[in-house]
């Protein structure tokens, strides 16, 4: 089996993720990183034995043979880069979210229905084992028809200084400045929940959203703190649920917690992740339902996002977590903040 060559272009601290997942990883060969802070670049490259360090991603692309490449860049260069890379013909795994608008996702997602190049997108969430059995679970019928949904993602770095004081880190305070390209809570944590309901329960076809900026003094150097702090939505899926879906970054108590209850007329499933990330629980059956019995259903383990790209690569096949799927969650962005603006919900279209 010859080894599949890969590059990471940012080497910002998300790219240890890509580099170790692709070093632990057989038949892979990590060959070069991008990134335009030269210094950064180099001390990756040292620290993952990457062979080669260039400052520029199209040069890159013309020296290197890549298979594929793993775009970690800032959300700004999502569509440059990626659409660079599609029309070289090399694989790309791009980071969430897939751009910064909706309409530089669908001029990838164009790019790659041209090129037939192999397209991912690194939503993390829905590659966690409980996620995946859950889905399945839910897809092979077992709950009936979805009636109802609840699902979460509650981070809270700016009640308490436990991953670092957000006011002196700006790997923090950038994510909180529109200037600096944060699309909030919205964009960093939303995008995951988003993905996650659609991978459950199917296509959101309407939002009502709204988007709240707490105060935090305004100003932290250059640094205007005016980006969404967290955003509460109800939605309504094609196939006649309902659900709320949320995230805020003052979910106080909470450091990491993502949680998805999904109610169907047959029975039910929780997803709770910071109980486990292997199983999840079910109701299900008439004489459990009429007792509230929750039981533990274990999973096997599932691929991980980098492992689902490197299979692609290898069956030239997309993953379910392509540029169109992430279109969708783009979408679902883009009318949650049209949403807010207007006051009203709206109708989710591609």
């Amino acid at each position: 089996m010859k080894p599949i060559h890969l590059g990471i272009i940012g080497t910002g601290g998300w790219a240890n993720a890509h580099a170790r997942a692709y070093t632990n990883m057989s038949g892979v060969a990590l060959v070069a990183c991008c990134d335009i802070n030269k210094d950064r670049a180099a001390a990756f490259a040292e620290k993952w034995s990457i062979p080669r360090v260039y400052t520029g991603y199209k040069t890159m692309f013309e020296k290197e043979k890549l298979h594929g490449i793993s775009n970690v860049a800032v959300d700004s260069m999502h569509a440059p880069i990626s659409i660079a890379a599609m029309k070289k013909g090399i694989a790309i795994l791009c980071e969430k979210p897939l751009a910064t608008t909706l309409a530089d996702a669908k001029k990838m997602l164009a790019v790659a229905k041209k090129t037939g190049v192999i397209n991912m997108v690194d939503f993390t969430r829905r590659g966690v084992t409980a996620v995946q059995g859950a889905a399945a679970y839910i897809a092979k019928g077992n709950i009936g028809r979805i009636m109802h949904v609840e699902a979460s993602y509650l981070q809270s770095w700016l009640s308490q200084p436990a991953w670092g004081d957000w006011r002196t880190i700006p790997a923090w305070t950038w994510r909180l400045s529109t200037k600096h390209g944060s699309a909030g809570v919205l964009g960093d944590l939303g995008c995951h929940i988003y993905d996650t309901a659609l991978l459950l329960c199917g296509d959101i076809s309407e939002i009502a959203c709204t988007l709240k900026t707490f105060d935090k003094g305004g100003k932290i150097g250059p640094y205007l703190l005016d980006a969404n702090d967290s955003f509460v939505s109800t939605v309504r899926f094609k196939n006649g649920a309902i659900g709320s879906i949320h995230s805020t970054r003052w979910a106080t108590g909470h450091m990491n917690s993502i949680r998805v209850r999904v109610y169907g007329d047959k029975g039910a499933v929780e997803i709770d992740l910071d109980r486990a990330a292997d199983e999840f629980q079910v109701v299900r059956g008439a004489a459990a339902m009429k007792k509230g019995l929750w039981t533990t259903v274990k999973c096997a383990r599932t691929p991980t996002m980098w492992e689902r790209f490197v299979t692609s690569i290898r069956t030239k096949k997309n993953d379910p977590s392509d540029f169109a799927n992430g279109v969708k969650v783009q979408a679902y962005q883009h009318y949650s903040v049209l949403s807010d603006t207007t006051g009203r919900p709206v109708k989710v279209t591609l």
